[in-house]
């Protein structure tokens, strides 16, 4: 049954979107908590039956960073983004955890990593595909990444480095497979060209870090024929040699894949290094672990605490830093960071652990596959966030589970760095099980929650506002802290208010909108952009001086946001203060990621006061300076369009 349990979390993750949707990312979660569940009975039934039970320094680790991040979970200033993270650690723990101890013989690992093959092969094929039907979106209308990164090849990732990821895991599975099993040779053969297939996968992929972590993982597929295995250490070395300079030419003759070490190279010579995307990333993740260095801002915040540190070059919006461990530095700070640096350093050691010599082949097989995948994400984490696509961490966790399931010591061995689980006896399984049911409460009310507020989302453009507000509610019935629906709530209620005729109504409608987003608010006081929302319900409410203190609080807090000086500027138009509004409208429209429509309305008001005699602003001027007395208010001076 784990096996089966295991082979759905593994298979379905890859196929749909990386599991990086919460549509397919919770269920699969559901399918953990059986998994759980079933893990504690079987451990209950090994006790009973006197079986000795170990953990080592490697299970500590893990348990210690689950236990951490639990903690900062209960901490942490936006509890619903924060839960859906730590629901996804602990369950990577519990894959983990499972592969390690909990599969009842080796050849159910053979059968996982034996489905990792066809697995790549096949995304090999549909990345081929997609690239040449650019016009197919399986996944719906609104997926409609593999557009963007065309020609680059996305597979049913949507996104190229973590499609590149699966493949240099695949291939790894099929060459331990050829390379360390006693197949026949024919088979044998027939897994190297796969391997050989799938490389071109990679290369397609545009991916410079999914070349890396194929490098890394051939390397460790050759150090452990070193080390490890029959043949002459020249044989392995060659080989590997081959395969990288072969992969090299494919390269090289390739226009597309040329053009992606070109842009580096320019960027370089041009002295843009500074600018980069993943530079400005990255020093700015350096910039918030300075500011919050010991526990960090909490799980899963980095993308609302990141727009508040980003300079006025970055014109993007980032969720994460394109750097797992600068990301877990950022939402854990050094006790996390600490821990998971623990993890990957007891980790790799064990994998150089020599085998023993009754090892046999299938021991070998899923050994040197975890090893080579190990090394491929660790090395393709420093430039991408991997480890936050669920489908990818989990067959990372899972092949590292097996793997050192393959390197697994004497049972009733004991050294400083084993514990034995014998003395917590029956009361460590009921705890499972007690930890398996609230997990499994969890992932049950996030899901209908989510589910619910998905469904009104999609049905937003057609169903009336009251349908729309209704359905809103009851996804909170199942899930109070659900953020987007807080604000999906606030936001029609808004809409409600703004279309109101007279100002009773307004202030009716407007208050309930206030409601909802001073509740979503406080579930995330880290989002700027809830302010702006409220700031825009007291304009309806003609309530301007709340208004602007929220427009304040949110410029103030991300001075290079075109959205926030753009709804600034409508303040100050609605409120007859032309001037101001040009100036909010011309930082709007001079940010990086500017806000349509800004500079034409900047323009509009600049042929108003020109015609007044009024001189264009200085540059530099601030508009949330003091400024003399607005004149009378005048609902119709709204620029059209602009409806707060």
């Amino acid at each position: 049954m784990s096996v089966i349990l295991l082979a759905i979390i593994l298979v379905t993750g890859p196929l749909v979107l990386g599991a990086a949707r919460l549509w397919i990312e919770l269920p699969l979660l559901g399918v953990v908590t059986l998994l759980l569940l079933l893990q504690a009975f079987r451990l209950k039934a090994a006790f009973s039956q006197g079986v000795p039970i170990q953990i080592d320094a490697i299970d500590g680790a893990v348990v210690l960073f689950v236990f951490y991040a639990a903690m900062r979970w209960l901490t942490s200033p936006t509890e619903y983004f924060s839960r859906l993270e730590i629901m996804n650690i602990f369950a990577y723990a519990v894959v983990f955890f499972t592969c390690r101890y909990g599969l009842v013989r080796r050849t159910h690992g053979l059968v996982l990593l034996g489905l990792l093959v066809p697995l790549g092969l096949f995304e090999t094929a549909f990345g081929y595909y997609l690239i040449n039907h650019r016009d197919f979106f399986p996944f719906g209308p609104s997926e409609q990444l593999q557009l963007y990164y065309a020609p680059r090849w996305v597979g049913t990732y949507g996104c190229p480095n973590h499609y590149a990821s699966l493949l240099t895991m695949a291939i790894g599975a099929a060459l331990a497979f050829g390379c360390f099993s006693k197949m026949s040779w024919p088979m044998r053969i027939v897994l190297f060209y796969v391997a050989a297939t799938m490389m071109i996968g990679v290369i397609h992929s545009g991916s410079r870090g999914g070349w890396l972590s194929l490098i890394a993982s051939i390397g460790g597929l050759t150090i452990f024929g070193i080390r490890q295995g029959t043949l002459r250490w020249w044989i392995p070395v060659s080989a590997a040699l081959l395969l990288l300079v072969s992969f090299g030419v494919v390269v090289a003759l390739s226009p597309y894949e040329q053009s992606r070490f070109t842009n580096v190279t320019e960027t370089i010579q041009n002295g843009q290094v500074s600018g980069y995307v993943r530079l400005e990333l990255a020093r700015d993740a350096l910039k918030i672990a300075h500011d919050y260095p010991i526990f960090g801002t909490g799980p899963a915040t980095f993308a609302y605490v990141h727009p508040r540190y980003q300079d006025s070059t970055f014109n993007r919006k980032a969720v994460l830093t394109h750097d797992d461990y600068l990301n877990c530095l950022d939402d854990y700070g050094l006790v996390g960071f600490g821990l998971a640096l623990f993890f990957v350093a007891l980790v790799t050691l064990k994998f150089f652990q020599p085998l023993r010599s009754d090892h046999r082949w299938p021991d070998r097989v899923l050994v040197v596959s975890g090893f080579a995948a190990w090394l491929a994400l660790v090395v393709h984490s420093l430039f991408d966030f991997n480890l936050h696509i669920p489908a990818n961490a989990f067959l990372l966790f899972a092949l590292t589970g097996m793997g050192l399931r393959g390197l697994k010591r004497d049972e009733g061995a004991r050294s400083w760095s084993t514990f034995s689980l014998a003395p917590l006896g029956q009361w460590l399984c009921w705890a499972l099980v007690f930890l398996g049911l609230v997990y499994g409460v969890q992932v049950w009310r996030s899901a209908m929650g989510d589910i619910i507020y998905e469904k009104a989302l999609a049905d937003a453009l057609f169903a009336s506002p009251e349908y729309s507000i209704q359905s809103g509610k009851r996804a909170l019935e199942y899930d109070g802290d659900n953020v987007q629906a807080l604000v999906f709530v606030g936001d029609w209620y808004r809409y409600q208010a703004s279309r109101e005729r007279n100002i009773e109504g307004r202030i009716d409608q407007g208050q309930k909108a206030l409601e909802a987003y001073q509740s979503a608010f406080k579930a995330n006081p880290l989002d700027d952009a809830i302010q702006s929302r409220m700031g825009m319900t007291f304009d309806v409410m003609r309530r301007y001086s709340e208004a602007f203190f929220c427009y304040k609080a949110a410029v103030v807090a991300q001075p290079y946001n075109g959205q926030f000086w753009n709804v600034l500027g409508n303040h100050y138009w609605q409120r007859g203060m032309l001037e101001k509004a040009e100036q909010a409208y011309l930082l709007a429209a001079h940010c990086p990621h500017g806000f349509e429509g800004s500079a034409a309305a900047a323009a509009e008001l600049r042929s108003i006061l020109s015609k007044r005699g009024v001189p264009p602003p200085v540059p530099g001027t601030n508009p949330l300076e003091p400024a003399p007395a607005p004149v009378e208010e005048n609902e119709d001076a709204t620029p059209e369009g602009t409806t707060p």
